[in-house]
């Protein structure tokens, strides 16, 4: 349910990391600059919202922002003088490092669809902010704010500047990355930067060093499981999606409305694992394809889904029970497929898709992967009579 007193209410707030941030709050010992990193989807960017609302709010209820407030409301709208968000931008217009941020933006619709973006994430905390054409952190940005900390500051107030993103401080150079250090060598008091990163090791150790690293780990599958339950997906749903999401609740809500597509995919997928017919193997290489142009997470879908089912797979072999299989409604399929494959070693064929998945994103030819992937698989059946298994009936 919603907490209509937070600043993102659907923000699942992670009671530990809070209660240690909480703590440094309370005894002053807040660090000028902190680092929360860790998985994608776990919601570290609306902590640092919640902790940005946190410190210039005007009536805190029980360690949070209250949400009602004059300052909590502009932090709701992005309009907040003590809060300031850098995030990857276009270069646009920009032709100096002296150019207005503002320029980053070809027009008045593209400004407005930015700012549309940032407020989504307050009601969608586990968005992602993508711009069209920004792939860095423009110096420009972190000028601009050098010259706005230097401005006064109301008592019992804070600047607080969030960095979303902000490996992309020292991509595709560091120029932006070695302009920040400069502040945070000599930040002025009550002044804050909370950096937040998928990929902390692409910042630069400098960088790193003068921040206090908090690690935002992946959201339990039993809080998922909670969370679909609450949403109303059925037990057997909301188990598939919470393990197949690996914590990730950004992919956890694209799950829900792709969830029929997620297994029709992985029917394409199991027909080519058990077949030797290479019309199978190519459908699938066709629809990966297609996959990881659109969106290289629907292509994780697929692989996240393989590896549950063989994991169903390798639990059946070795205890013959159905209680931990996850694809409950598939129990009949998995007898089949075990009986069939005896030997099968399940966990290799598991490290397989893995390992495949991996040379995907390490941008390895993707035909080639996949190819290599089926014939890894054939050989650990292990089966000397293999024979096809028909799955066409895979999504009842």
């Amino acid at each position: 349910m919603a907490n209509k007193k937070m600043i993102c209410p659907n923000l699942i707030i992670n009671k530990i990391k809070w209660k240690q941030i909480i703590n440094s709050w309370k005894n002053s010992r807040l660090p000028h600059a902190l680092l929360f990193h860790g998985p994608q989807g776990v919601g570290k960017e609306g902590h640092a919202i919640e902790l940005s609302a946190l410190l210039n709010c005007n009536n805190i209820i029980k360690n949070r922002a209250c949400g009602f407030c004059p300052s909590c409301k502009k932090v709701k709208s992005f309009q907040h003088e003590n809060i300031k968000v850098i995030i990857p931008l276009p270069r646009g217009k920009i032709s100096s490092k002296n150019d207005s941020v503002v320029k980053a933006f070809k027009n008045e619709k593209s400004l407005q669809e930015y700012f549309d973006l940032l407020r989504k994430k307050i009601t969608e905390p586990y968005s992602y902010i993508n711009i069209k054409g920004a792939n860095t952190i423009l110096i420009n940005s972190i000028r601009e704010i050098k010259n706005n900390i230097s401005m006064s500051l109301e008592k019992n107030s804070w600047k607080v500047i969030l960095i979303f993103q902000a490996e992309k401080l020292c991509t595709p150079n560091p120029d932006s990355a070695h302009s920040l250090l400069k502040v945070l060598e000599e930040p002025p008091k009550q002044t804050i930067f909370i950096l937040v990163s998928s990929k902390p090791n692409i910042i630069i150790n400098t960088i790193q060093s003068r921040c206090q690293n908090i690690y935002f780990p992946a959201i339990s599958k039993n809080i998922l499981m909670d969370y679909l339950l609450k949403e109303n997906q059925t037990p057997e749903k909301a188990s598939i999606i919470a393990n197949i999401s690996l914590g990730n609740m950004s992919l956890c809500h694209s799950l829900i409305n792709d969830y029929d597509a997620v297994l029709n995919n992985l029917s394409t997928f199991l027909e080519a694992c058990f077949s030797r017919n290479p019309s199978n193997w190519n459908n699938f290489i066709d629809l990966s394809a297609r996959l990881k142009m659109k969106d290289i997470h629907l292509l994780e879908q697929i692989f996240n889904s393989a590896i549950i089912f063989f994991r169903d797979l390798l639990y059946y072999s070795t205890t013959n029970l159905n209680k931990n299989i996850i694809y409950k409604n598939y129990n009949e399929k998995i007898n089949i497929i075990c009986n069939k494959y005896p030997n099968g070693d399940w966990h290799k064929c598991i490290e397989h898709i893995e390992n495949t998945y991996d040379y995907i994103l390490r941008n390895g030819y993707l035909p080639l992967m996949v190819i290599n992937l089926f014939i890894d698989i054939q050989k650990s059946l292990k089966n000397k009579y293999h024979k096809t298994i028909d799955l066409s009936e895979w999504v009842s």
